[in-house]
């Protein structure tokens, strides 16, 4: 028993640990993200769960019981904030809605039946409790992700960005070279554009200017990439079309993209 809980903490911690980090750091694909990280994640809280219960009625392993639940219960808080930005991405593209709940949602369903049956009699409540509920709170989580504007979203993000900038600015003089010079720690916590899962800000400055934007597009299935200015500070020498590089990226890997203008 004292193996399989130490498994189950570390898995735990692991998946914990991943939820917590942006996706589009550690997925490439939206898909794999929505498909396997958050039914993985309820799965595990529910085998801490179950251990947790467990473990109450054995006196020699109270003093493990407390972790086991909190890492239980912070696996599912965890989870629905991730399915709440899983959602927001799926706006931005033809979107599933709350079709792509499904694997979750069984997830849950099926690791609450495994509750139900190895669950002394006593304790069995709780199982059916995170049958019941889990899946209707993630439904209700998906219904208020969806109603997000993401390029509303995206705008906000981008103000954030902007008063980092400027703050670096107020207090070194001049303009950070990239964005990770604003923030060499934290690094993470930059919010990121909701528009093209994978694309970071576009970003270009020297001393005195300096140009922030992201990469757009009028519907998810236009091939035109636009190249959208948020911020502009001083006048460069020479320059570039805004995202220019980026879109470049992107057309090795779709040739039918193309570079359709500038804009703010």
């Amino acid at each position: 028993m004292k193996m399989l809980t130490s498994l189950l903490l570390i898995t735990g911690l692991i998946i914990l640990t991943v939820l917590l980090i942006p996706t589009t750091l550690i997925f490439s694909n939206l898909m794999t993200a929505m498909l396997i990280l958050t039914p993985l994640a309820l799965i595990n809280a529910a085998f801490l769960l179950y251990l947790g219960l467990r473990l109450s009625f054995s006196e020699p392993q109270a003093r493990i019981i407390i972790p086991v639940f909190f890492v239980g219960i912070l696996l599912v808080i965890a989870d629905l904030f991730k399915v709440y930005s899983l959602t927001i991405w799926d706006n931005t593209y033809d979107p599933l809605g709350y079709f792509w709940l499904f694997v979750p949602i069984f997830a849950v369903l099926l690791s609450g039946l495994v509750l139900l049956i190895a669950l002394p009699s006593r304790t069995k409540m709780v199982g059916v409790l995170y049958l019941l509920s889990l899946p209707v709170v993630m439904i209700g989580v998906s219904t208020l992700a969806q109603r997000v504007d993401f390029r509303v979203l995206t705008s906000q993000n981008a103000e954030r960005v902007v008063q980092a900038i400027e703050s670096f600015y107020a207090r070194e003089g001049r303009y950070p070279e990239s964005l990770s010079d604003l923030t060499p720690r934290f690094i993470l916590a930059l919010p990121e554009p909701i528009i093209i899962y994978g694309q970071t800000w576009c970003y270009e400055s020297g001393d005195d200017y300096y140009r922030l934007g992201y990469v757009d597009r009028e519907h998810w299935s236009d091939p035109r990439m636009i190249g959208r200015i948020y911020k502009a500070e001083g006048q460069p020498a020479q320059q570039s079309l805004m995202c220019e590089a980026e879109i470049a990226a992107l057309q090795q890997a779709d040739p039918f993209i193309s570079y359709w203008m500038e804009s703010q």
